[in-house]
């Protein structure tokens, strides 16, 4: 099968967009459209440059659009046109109409919905994503509550196929750069891990706050970026309450990033309940910190909730102080919870599971 996948996301960031990639490469032969900052020497991958252009500039967009079509015309026959995200809801129209792809697999990140949306930008492209929704033969999302709640929001003919955020951090990298350039961090008896970024929307602030009540050989690593507001903030409470271990580290790619959740005891997972795509949030980052081995630690969200009560790999608590010390005072047992929880599961199985569902699906169309 002749596969298009394009997808907005950035290929050394985006850990969903990895897994989507490998399921659409267990169906058939796959052309890759996305962004990303270094080229690729495979053919087949065409990835637009972030390094030229801002990302979610509309100078990048239009770069992906047009490498988009381009990318459609070169392939004689579009047996299968993957859409991941939002942003690639308006290339997928326009080569659903230009190229006539014989089925589409559309995957939903997001669970906004457009009356929700106070930007224009953001209507348009959600509006354009809910007409995908309609024409897609198979739509996926990230967990059980989402697909009930876009089954019935949307009026669609089937529940959407659950696609789990099961994705483990891989890659090799350079240890020993590595180890000179980390060489002041992970020194504590409980060293913290946060991958969210310096937002306060989802909470980062509280957990800053925490390190104030934790003892000094507990150290905090925050990984991601933020608004300027929010990183001035984050320094802000940083400096006032001189915490020599919080430390705050940029963006980095997925093999760097193993790197130092290996050198972690405790994943931080946090989101804020405002609007439905946080309060059901489905978070790869659990995945990523339990395939390292760490317990995690988490915000009050429901799915969040019932994971680490139904598995017992980590503390649900929207204090983080409370949730911190209760892992880091009974550790050994959570990890050994999170070694039996992760030996029972499988990345490839999980895709290989996806990729079969979607071909019942395809072929149960071809044969009506």
């Amino acid at each position: 099968m002749n596969i298009l996948l394009i997808s907005y996301g950035i290929k050394e960031y985006d850990g969903r967009l990895t897994e989507i990639y490998n399921v659409a490469k267990k169906i058939g032969d796959v052309t890759l459209v996305c962004c990303g900052s270094s080229k690729c020497s495979n053919v087949k991958e065409n990835i637009v440059n972030i390094n030229k252009s801002k990302y979610l500039s509309l100078r990048l967009y239009i770069s992906f659009l047009f490498t988009c079509l381009k990318s459609a015309k070169e392939i004689e026959n579009i047996d299968i046109l993957f859409s991941d995200n939002l942003f690639a809801s308006i290339p997928a129209l326009i080569i659903r109409k230009l190229f006539k792809p014989k089925f589409i697999v559309q995957d939903v990140r997001e669970l906004y919905f457009y009356k929700d949306i106070k930007n224009i930008s953001g209507r348009l492209f959600c509006k354009f994503e809910t007409v995908l929704m309609k024409k897609s033969d198979v739509v996926l999302c990230a967990n059980d509550y989402r697909s009930k709640i876009m089954f019935e929001q949307y009026k669609l003919k089937t529940l959407p196929l659950v696609f789990e955020n099961i994705r483990f951090l891989t890659g090799q990298y350079d240890k020993k750069s590595l180890d000179e350039k980390y060489s002041n961090c992970f020194k504590y008896k409980v060293n913290i891990v946060s991958t969210g970024g310096t937002s306060v929307l989802r909470t980062t602030d509280k957990l800053v706050s925490a390190m104030t009540k934790l003892p000094n050989d507990y150290g905090l690593y925050i990984i991601g970026d933020g608004t300027d507001e929010d990183k001035r903030i984050i320094q802000y409470i940083i400096d006032t309450n001189n915490l020599t271990n919080v430390m705050l580290i940029s963006k980095v790619p997925l093999p760097e990033l193993r790197y130092i959740v290996r050198r972690c005891d405790i994943g931080i997972v946090s989101y804020h309940k405002n609007d439905l795509n946080n309060k059901y949030c489905a978070s790869g980052k659990v995945y990523e910190y339990l395939a390292e081995g760490l317990p995690i630690v988490t915000t009050e969200n429901l799915p969040l909730k019932d994971f680490c009560a139904k598995y017992g790999i980590g503390e649900s608590d929207d204090c983080f102080y409370k949730g911190i010390v209760k892992v880091s005072n009974n550790m050994g047992d959570y990890k050994e919870r999170v070694e039996s929880y992760v030996s029972s599961i499988s990345v490839d199985k999980h895709n290989s599971k996806i990729a079969c569902e979607i071909l019942k699906i395809i072929n149960s169309e071809v044969i009506t």
